[in-house]
């Protein structure tokens, strides 16, 4: 079976992403929701199963220098 395979990553700018009104924060989480619903992992069951139904997000702090705090835990979408 062919599938529709998608991996997304966007690192925004918190203060961007502040200003984001909360209404289309929630559009696209619950868009992202209704998506992860219908995915399945490829090769279930099998030794070379890849996870394909992952959604998360986490607050990075890489950008921030050489001595930046550890990134905050992934959190499940």
């Amino acid at each position: 079976m062919a599938l529709w395979r998608c991996n997304i990553q966007l690192a925004i700018p918190e203060a961007v992403y502040d200003a984001i009104p909360a209404a289309k924060k929630l559009a696209a989480r619950d868009a992202i929701r209704q998506l992860k619903a219908l995915a399945v992992n490829i090769n279930e069951g099998l030794p070379n199963r890849e996870n394909t139904t992952k959604a998360v997000w986490q607050k990075c702090y890489h950008d921030e220098g050489a001595n930046h705090p550890p990134c905050e835990p992934e959190q499940d979408i």
